[in-house]
């Protein structure tokens, strides 16, 4: 379904109806408005006090790789003698994983609805990191900020959290609203990627630094997660989706965000493009039995 959808967003890019600009607007609405609703959405629907108990560690996890992550990336990215922004966008490629948009719906088909929630809890540990320390690689200002903790994401993942261990209960036609605006985001994400992906074939570019980015989504983040993976007492299913995240290639919204802060976003693009499409193939051979 994924591989079906990004092959529209080729064709739609082809007849001229995506576009850069129009990939960029629809971008901004997707990540401003329906990616909190969606996080909002899903954690509230799917969070109980089992699952919090169970799902702490992928809190932790998503938290533990993402900063360790983030000095390899440093030392790898002075190795290949990268610099400012481009050093700072070669970071986040490295340790900012797409947790939501591609691992949601393989969860949802292999697993069922009530383990969507560990990819959100996951989620919540690396953003942590990432609006902390990790945007400030492309942004003006100190380095570590726990203002920048307070945005519409993580506020949505907290609402949910605390709406759904109280046992709220939300108007049904708000719920229903926030539902149908969080449809869009996996649909939007995956016909973006296939824009990008006809831009990408069209310029024939390439950036030596997608190797290191993919040697570290693709490979060291698994085997950072290892560890864990060995030791933890996980039922099978939890271990299957910890194993699914931390393959997860870079987020698919980074080569959005690096155009509108002036960073390169043809690494941006090739960077997350190259190893999303190794995924495809890396994925399901981690999670054959």
């Amino acid at each position: 379904m994924l591989i079906l959808l990004i092959l529209t967003g080729m064709g739609l890019h082809r007849l001229g109806v995506l576009d850069i600009g129009f990939d960029r607007k629809l971008s901004r609405l997707v990540v401003r408005v329906a990616f909190p609703a969606l996080l909002f959405v899903s954690m509230y629907k799917n969070i109980e006090l089992d699952a919090l108990r169970q799902g702490w560690v992928f809190v932790v996890i998503g938290l533990i790789v993402s900063v360790v992550l983030a000095f390899t990336a440093r030392w790898s990215g002075r190795k290949l003698g990268l610099e400012g922004k481009v050093q700072g966008l070669y970071g986040i490629l490295c340790t900012n994983g797409n947790n939501i948009f591609l691992p949601m719906p393989i969860i949802l088909t292999l697993f069922g609805d009530e383990y969507v929630v560990y990819a959100f809890l996951f989620e919540l540990g690396a953003a942590l990191y990432y609006w902390s320390y990790g945007v400030s690689e492309l942004r003006e200002g100190p380095k570590f900020s726990l203002k920048r903790l307070f945005n519409w994401n993580i506020f949505a993942l907290l609402a949910g959290l605390a709406a759904g261990l109280s046992g709220l209960k939300l108007y049904q036609p708000i719920l229903g609203a926030l539902e149908l605006l969080s449809g869009m985001c996996v649909v939007s994400a995956m016909l973006i990627l296939g824009s990008l992906l006809a831009i990408t074939l069209e310029t024939k570019a390439w950036r030596r630094e997608v190797w290191g980015v993919v040697l570290h989504r693709l490979v060291l983040s698994p085997l950072i997660g290892l560890p864990f993976l060995l030791f933890l007492d996980l039922a099978e299913p939890l271990r299957e989706i910890l194993l699914l995240m931390l393959a997860m290639p870079p987020l698919l919204t980074t080569a959005m965000v690096a155009s509108t802060l002036g960073a390169d976003e043809e690494l941006a693009t090739l960077g997350v493009l190259v190893p999303t499409a190794l995924s495809f193939v890396l994925i399901p051979i981690l999670l054959l039995k």
